[in-house]
């Protein structure tokens, strides 16, 4: 389990890395908004730097605060995939990396859990 959670941290930060330096601002407008299993998400339209037309969904946890419909947003994208990973670009730092840090505060979490149980395992043997 542990191992798992630290894939997904490793994963999680090496993606925030690549944002962080990569990524583009462009400006787009929201031509929807919606809501699915309770998260909401705006549809937006926006031209890459390349000149590409895209239109993706963003949910309500890429957003510094959701727009409404018309609203004229600037976001962040990845040229090598412009329609993945799209987000505002008025997030702070904390925000744009929220999932490395909890990913990493629950391998830190296992880690201090693992050791307390083997240090009890050794004070109980030791006892014996």
């Amino acid at each position: 389990m542990t191992g798992l959670v630290v894939a997904f941290a490793v994963s999680s930060t090496l993606d925030a890395v690549e944002r962080e330096r990569k990524s583009i601002e462009a400006d787009g407008t929201v031509v929807k908004r919606w809501l699915e299993r309770k998260t909401s998400y705006a549809d937006v339209v926006f031209t890459t730097a390349a000149g590409a037309r895209i239109q993706t969904s963003i949910s309500q946890g890429d957003w510094a605060s959701m727009p409404k419909v018309g609203d004229k947003v600037r976001l962040r994208y990845l040229p090598a995939k412009p329609a993945d990973g799209v987000a505002d670009a008025r997030q702070n730092r904390f925000d744009r990396h929220r999932m490395p840090i909890l990913y990493w505060a629950i391998v830190a979490a296992f880690a201090v859990a693992t050791g307390w149980s083997h240090r009890q395992s050794m004070a109980a043997r030791r006892g014996k």
